[in-house]
């Protein structure tokens, strides 16, 4: 079988989106403990890695992990389980938010205005 990438650049992957994003958690330098390969995984075409980030001591409840799924394919963190299961898209998510300017063109107080 032959990927695109290696277990090493996978994790590379998962800590520049960590970093990027600023998220919690310490993905450790051992790759035997923090990277699993899957032939399949649920949404993804092809081949995926997941990189695990430990959130331990957790301070809330779930899981002590938030886990980085990766696309092999296309070699991008395609989304993040978070502690509870759940899959986020942190790039997507940010892309749609808006900018300060932005929100306040939108929601200017000049609605109030009487005619």
């Amino acid at each position: 079988m032959k990927t695109n990438i290696t277990a090493s650049q996978a994790m590379k992957i998962a800590k520049d989106y960590k970093e990027k994003y600023n998220l919690s958690g310490i993905i450790h330098d051992d790759i035997e403990r923090s990277v699993k390969f899957y032939s399949s995984f649920y949404r993804i075409k092809g081949y995926a890695w997941l990189v695990v980030a430990d959130i331990a001591p957790k301070i809330y409840e779930g899981d002590d992990e938030i886990t980085y799924v990766i696309s092999d394919e296309e070699a991008v963190v395609d989304h993040i389980l978070d502690h509870n299961g759940i899959p986020l898209y942190i790039h997507l998510e940010e892309s749609n938010r808006m900018t300060e300017e932005e929100f306040d063109a939108i929601w200017n107080d000049d609605s109030n205005e009487e005619d």
